[in-house]
Formats: structure tokens, sequence, C-alpha cells
């Protein structure tokens, strides 16, 4: 009975303490925790002409043939039937509806944007860089790399976050599909892109 009595007592003890800690850094700010242990949040751009993933199971590449490194890419990118600057200029409007995002970039390329995004309660962060690609002038694609800085595995979020992304887009096509100028989405063949790059990723 007295050893039972000490390990019940041992273990309350235990979640005690972490519950304190997990209390503490939750006061100090997880940000700051994995600011001080893996560095800034944001991992910066990337040249999307041949990119490959690393061998880290936690992100996730959407990319048109035959611009990023083929073994790498999860999915091909759409195609839109319409400018590259309306593109971007729904594609911000949808990312409106997210929760935790940020922009990190500077702006300096209204083609191309940088972000981060942390989850609601231990803040992990990831990056996502996106690239807006012209075609022609009515027709463009984008490039999407979104990537965790944080874990071996990321257990499909970037990849579901790519696919949320591209969805809204979707949605938006249909709804406008009525009307003149509506933004319409194939999928770029196989071993073919002859998108002009108005700012190289």
């Amino acid at each position: 009975m007295n050893i039972i009595h000490f390990f019940l007592k041992a273990f309350f003890i235990l979640v005690a303490l972490i519950a304190i800690a997990f209390a503490s850094l939750t006061f100090y700010g997880w940000e700051r925790v994995w600011m001080a242990s893996f560095g800034p949040a944001d991992l910066g751009s990337v040249t999307f002409k041949g990119l490959k993933k690393d061998p880290k199971p936690n992100q996730a590449l959407i990319c048109p043939a035959n611009l990023c490194d083929s073994e790498s890419v999860d999915q091909d990118s759409p195609v839109y039937a319409v400018a590259a600057d309306r593109l971007r200029e729904e594609l911000l409007k949808s990312l409106e509806e997210e929760a935790d995002l940020e922009r990190v970039d500077n702006n300096a390329d209204p083609l191309r944007l940088r972000l981060v995004q942390r989850t609601e309660w231990m803040r992990f962060p990831d990056t996502i860089r996106v690239a807006i690609i012209a075609i022609d002038e009515n027709t463009s694609t984008l490039a999407i790399y979104s990537q965790s800085q944080i874990g071996e595995s990321d257990f499909g979020v970037n990849l579901e976050r790519t696919n949320r992304w591209l969805s809204r887009l979707e949605k938006f096509e249909q709804h406008q599909s009525s009307h003149a100028g509506s933004l319409t989405v194939t999928f770029s063949p196989p071993n073919s892109l002859s998108a002009k790059l108005i700012s190289p990723p």
C-alpha cells in the first residue's frame, strides 16, 4: 500500500510539474521559445526553378510542369484564365480567411509572396512562398512551397494548406463563371509549360 501511495504521489507531482512548465511556456510565449531554439520563423525566399524539397516530409510543393524538380512536386499547378495581377489580387483576398497568417516579405516584387502561418496553441511556424507566374497577358499560374520549421513530419498539414488555398481560387472561378473575365481553371499538361516569368521565382 505504501508503494502504491508513493507512486501515485509521484505521478501527481509529475503531472503538476508538467502543467506548471506548460503554463510558464505559454506565459513566456511559445513564439519566443521556438525563436530561441530554432531561429527566426521566416525560412527565407527560394528559387522555384529546379527547386527540390529537402528530405524531411514536412513540406508541400505545388508547381507548374517543368519549373521545379519533377520528383519533388506534390501536385501540378492549375492554370487560370486571368492576368497575373488579377490572380494575385484574388489570392490575397482569399487569404483573409486564414487564421494566424502573417506576410513577411518586403513587397519588393508584387508577384512574390512570403508568409508565416502558426498553429493555434503551440504556435509552430510554417513558411509559405508563392510565385505568381504570367503565361501571357490573360493567363497565369502560380507556384507554392509550404514548409514547416519544426518537426520531422507535418502530418500532412502543408499539403492540406496548399490544397485549401487552391480550393478557394477554384470556388472563385465557379462563382464568376457566368461573367466575362472569369477565373477559368485548367491544369498544365505534363512536360509542357509556356509560362514566361514576369519575375523569375
